[in-house]
């Protein structure tokens, strides 16, 4: 049994990295002029963080992905790993905010960190 966990948290794992290739082939674009704005919908600012959702493991296995363009909108990535099983979410995100959504604290400020960089 648990080798069966292990090739889930594998694939899910891959799943998710070919997810972020798609979103960044998608959405990347070369660096245009600072007096000019950028379409809608252009990842502009990236950023990664890392934390540990559950008392019992003892280190920072659990990752948010967030990927915004230059009005604060686009999606936000959350991976959340356990002993026992593997968690992907994938949230809207509109004006630095949840779309329709609630964010949790560590979505909220990974949103803040990207913003700010």
């Amino acid at each position: 049994m648990p080798t069966i966990l292990i090739l889930l948290t594998i694939f899910n794992f891959l799943a998710l990295l070919y997810l972020v290739y798609i979103i960044l082939i998608k959405y990347r674009h070369p660096p245009v002029g600072s007096d000019l704005k950028s379409p809608l919908g252009i990842i502009e600012k990236v950023s990664l963080l890392r934390f540990n959702p559950f008392e019992d493991l003892g280190s920072d296995q659990s990752f948010i992905l967030c990927l915004l363009d230059h009005s604060h909108s686009g999606v936000i990535i959350t991976s959340l790993h356990h002993r026992n099983f593997t968690r992907i979410y994938a949230k809207p995100i509109k004006n630095g905010e949840g779309d329709k959504i609630t964010l949790s604290k560590e979505e909220k400020s990974a949103i803040l960190n990207t913003i700010n960089r």
